[in-house]
């Protein structure tokens, strides 16, 4: 649909506009169709546009198509495109990629920027029977671009960014990202951001130039510039923290089902970290970005459930969360779930203590070794396992390697190194 409305933006354009004092629409509509009749092209391209979209005339595909062509063959170019995106999408005639790539060549060399844009798609994902080449996708770019379409800067600012088809330069991408963002497309302005944010080659780290582009990314209602805005009011940069306004995107990403949104919005909630604090709106906020299974939320949930915090505690649905957030791979979930299953299923604990510990985990390495060594195993591993926690500055590890090294378990006997 999107593709339609550049078409739309195009036609409406060229078309004479509409004073108050013009026919009504089904007069309107009477004249079009009068001079499409007498080969028009214009009037063709206006016809079949009303028919595609019914307006002011019964939605009728087959319809469409016929005065697309009829416009495309008197080398219309908007008409061009429009009946190339049917043939090659198979819209109300036979699908027909040939066909369809005939046309939209056609209507891309007559420097239609929309039919040039999709063109370079074609070409970047190697669709509609063409070999994928990166180079041609940059070159139809890089002509819609220069004629000001917002889609084909963005694209083209991507392209540059990871030199796809073209030389990578940053410098480049953040042109072409500014061109698109300064006509107020929030993809560019998320991805223009997002180089400010992290700095690049060429390109020197600006949290104010970040934050402004985020800003009037997620005031169109992005959900990446949401939630990137949201953690640069958090932690201050590129201006004073707000925990308040964080809150507020946060919330607003969350609710077009951002997962990590989810999952801050519901920290925010259970610290009242710029909210009140709300255990129930935090756990409804964690369920949420569980069920896209994100480990976090479940890992969350479980610490919730486990400590009773803002519910009765429930060691069954902590357990339940840590194991969805372990298998997830989260190494505080891994961890929490190995704590809670030491005393009933040590060897289960085991397992997701190693899992934890491989992770660099310095208590998961500690109680890893306590556990080998309680239960009979490699004393040897068991002391490289606790070795590995005191040098992160374990405690209860750096004290069960002292006892080791005074015993000479697993380790060479050394009362220097056991008092150290």
């Amino acid at each position: 649909m999107k593709k339609s409305l550049l078409v739309l933006l195009y036609a409406l354009a060229s078309a004479p506009a509409l004073a108050a004092d013009l026919p009504a629409p089904a007069d309107w509509m009477r004249y079009y169709q009068m001079a499409a009749e007498q080969g028009d092209p214009e009037a063709q391209m206006k016809m079949g546009w009303a028919f595609e979209k019914g307006d002011g005339v019964t939605k009728d595909m087959a319809k469409a198509a016929e005065w697309y062509r009829k416009a495309a063959e008197q080398g219309e170019p908007a008409a061009q495109y429009n009946l190339a995106i049917m043939l090659l999408e198979g819209t109300g005639v036979k699908k027909d990629s040939a066909a369809g790539m005939g046309w939209l060549k056609k209507s891309a060399e007559q420097n239609f920027p929309a039919a040039q844009n999709y063109l370079a798609t074609v070409y970047d994902k190697g669709q509609a029977g063409v070999s994928a080449s990166q180079e041609e996708s940059a070159k139809w770019l890089i002509k819609a671009a220069q004629l000001n379409d917002v889609n084909a800067q963005n694209n083209l600012g991507l392209k540059y960014a990871t030199g796809q088809g073209v030389q990578k330069s940053f410098p480049e991408a953040v042109k072409w990202f500014t061109a698109a963002a300064e006509q107020g497309l929030a993809a560019a302005q998320a991805n223009l951001c997002m180089i400010y944010r992290d700095g690049a080659d060429g390109i020197k780290q600006d949290f104010e130039q970040a934050r402004k582009w985020f800003g009037m990314a997620a005031e169109q209602g992005n959900v990446l510039a949401q939630t990137k805005l949201g953690w640069m009011l958090t932690k201050g940069q590129g201006g004073a923290a707000d925990q308040a306004q964080a809150a507020k995107w946060f919330g607003k990403a969350a609710e077009q089902g951002d997962a990590d949104a989810q999952v801050q919005l519901g920290w925010m909630y259970e610290q009242g970290q710029g909210l009140a604090k709300d255990f129930t709106q935090a756990i409804n906020w964690y369920r949420k970005a569980a069920d896209q299974k994100n480990a976090v939320a479940a890992n969350n949930l479980g610490v919730i459930y486990r400590d009773g915090h803002g519910v009765q505690a429930n060691p069954g649905e902590a357990e339940k969360w840590f194991r969805i957030g372990a298998d997830a791979g989260n190494i505080h979930a891994q961890n929490n779930l190995a704590q809670l299953l030491e005393q009933t299923k040590p060897v289960d604990a085991m397992a997701y203590y190693r899992k934890a510990a491989e992770q660099g985990v310095a208590s998961a390495q500690g109680r890893l070794g306590w556990l080998i060594m309680k239960s009979g195993g490699d004393v040897k591993e068991a002391s490289q396992w606790m070795q590995k926690a005191g040098e992160q500055g374990d405690a209860a590890a750096q004290n069960n390697l002292g006892v080791l090294y005074e015993l000479g378990q697993g380790v060479s006997k050394d009362a220097t190194q056991a008092a150290n």
